[in-house]
């Protein structure tokens, strides 16, 4: 692999915790087989270096690749027919979503992720519109997912789902299907029965693409194990897999807390916090990342404190499925390691990773002068090294410093600065201000260029698209159809489930208004 210098008007290196951000003018890195070797002035690196090629210019910043910490699928569910729902009756109507090939959905979402300046993303599979009927299929799918990121060059931490109870509502699957009318019953138990596997085979299928992958020594390449959420894993389940996680030294990655119903169910199944019943089992840990988190109390904040458990924040899904907003405030409080995943889709059904770190930014500014609201510099922090944490990648990246991997991102300028910026501005400001996805020029994975002046280098952009157009343009089969009727007819007995839920008020993270 050829060296090379990259360099821009800034080097924004990296932010900490607390905001604080590193930032060379006129900076540069040199990179020799994909690691950082040098940091510093352009003028300086040139004369200490003679790299076999120089990329940037001074209209660009340079950042660290950023992170996206949690994701499913390409097409977004708006794309694939499903509107905007509360969480729990969203989940019911996507079990209708027609299939999708694995590849070319995976390889559609990298194109975009790596268009807006994602150099590493958490994929969590596998989600709807993925047709399983066995552990064969499992584990083609999760190739199928893998291999779509090895072609893109990105990196990728895949954790292939499990669930093992609750999978329609959160309640025993036989309890509810016993009220339905007896044809939807037969149906919903035959696909539970079609589906159904216990989480002793998962960890089997787990182990085999662990092997097939590198056993997480492959560069661009991690696997988690990811139970799905807590009311969808039975506790034999949980512990069975953090004993797992432990034998093969990976992660977890696992939904928490996202609805006031999942919150709901730890409190009329174990009298406690869903997150709190994690710690009991011993679940939590530096080596957990948990997406959501929209309903933890003070004291599941300071359980992830101590026990070094990561947050994914998700903002944009969160509004979008009537979900909440997490107390991201109070977790930076407590010094809680906070990333940022897009999910399924963003605020404006895309994956534009800088647009969801300025939705982060303003969503969380505090009513009042002395309100507290996250930084431009913190939220920089949280969708890299933050993501970096998540995503097992660790030291390795989520800062441009020696030893690190160069995994970079050019930004132009031109529209964040032009027709005027404030020359006091600070530039990491600048970036979450005016920032989008559309302003990324370049960007770099472990030394590697994947997107030169906006077209990837990899991959034929239109031509996966032709492909995945036309895989789609064929009629539904019999059995999407069927699939799709199945959903509708399943919708209203799921709402009518929930619709008997009471919930109790608490005290608020966040007072955003009040009516009197």
């Amino acid at each position: 692999m050829p060296s090379s210098l990259v360099y821009g008007k800034y080097l924004i290196c990296s932010a900490d915790k607390d905001g604080n951000s590193h930032v060379i003018p006129n900076g540069a890195l040199y990179q020799v087989d994909g690691n950082i070797v040098d940091i510093g002035t352009t003028e300086d690196l040139r004369r200490r270096h003679n790299p076999d090629q120089e990329i940037g210019s001074m209209e660009q910043l340079v950042l660290p690749g950023l992170i996206n910490a949690h994701h499913h699928i390409g097409l977004t569910p708006f794309q694939l027919g499903n509107l905007d729902l509360p969480l729990e009756t969203w989940i019911a109507e996507r079990r209708g979503t027609r299939f999708v090939d694995p590849y070319l959905d995976t390889l559609y979402c990298a194109m975009q992720m790596i268009e807006s300046g994602i150099t590493t993303v958490m994929h969590n599979g596998a989600g709807s519109g993925v047709k399983v009927n066995g552990a064969a299929d499992r584990i083609e799918h999760a190739n199928q997912v893998l291999k779509a990121y090895e072609d893109s060059g990105m990196r990728v931490a895949f954790s292939p789902a499990f669930r093992n109870q609750n999978q329609i509502v959160y309640e025993d699957d036989a309890h509810f299907i016993s009220r339905l009318p007896s044809n939807l019953a037969r149906k919903l138990r035959e696909d539970l029965d079609r589906t159904a596997v216990s989480w002793e085979e998962y960890v089997t299928e787990f182990e085999e693409i662990f092997n097939l992958h590198g056993r997480n020594t492959d560069e661009r390449i991690r696997l988690l194990l990811a139970p799905s959420n807590v009311q969808w894993c039975s506790d034999d389940a949980l512990k069975g897999m953090k004993e797992a996680s432990l034998r093969y030294k990976t992660g977890l990655h696992i939904h928490l807390m996202e609805s006031v119903y999942q919150k709901e169910y730890g409190t009329r199944t174990w009298g406690t916090t869903p997150l709190r019943h994690l710690y009991d089992l011993g679940f939590l840990g530096p080596e957990v990342s948990c997406a959501h988190g929209v309903w933890l109390t003070d004291q599941d904040i300071d359980l992830l404190a101590e026990t070094g458990t990561v947050i994914c924040h998700n903002a944009s899904s969160n509004l979008r499925l009537k979900s909440g907003i997490a107390p991201v405030n109070r977790m930076l409080e407590k010094d809680v390691t906070v990333a940022i995943g897009i999910d399924e889709a963003g605020i404006n059904d895309d994956n534009d990773i800088l647009q969801e770190m300025r939705l982060v930014a303003k969503i969380h500014r505090e009513p009042y002068v002395t309100g507290n609201d996250p930084s431009s510099g913190q939220v920089l922090h949280m969708t890299t090294q933050g993501g970096a944490t998540a995503t097992l990648f660790g030291p390795q990246i989520g800062s441009l410093e020696i030893g690190k991997k160069a995994d970079v991102v050019l930004v132009d300028l031109d529209r964040i600065v032009e027709p005027y910026l404030d020359p006091d501005t600070d530039i990491v400001d600048a970036v979450l201000y005016r920032g989008r996805g559309l302003d990324v020029h370049t960007v770099i994975v472990a030394g590697e260029v994947l997107l030169k002046n906006r077209v990837l280098t990899r991959v034929d952009k239109e031509e996966i698209i032709d492909q995945l157009k036309e895989s789609l343009a064929k009629d539904l089969t019999p059995e999407e159809l069927e699939r799709k009727q199945f959903s509708l007819e399943l919708l209203p007995h799921v709402h009518k489930f929930y619709e008997r839920w009471h919930h109790k008020s608490g005290r608020p993270h966040y007072l955003l208004n009040q009516a009197e």
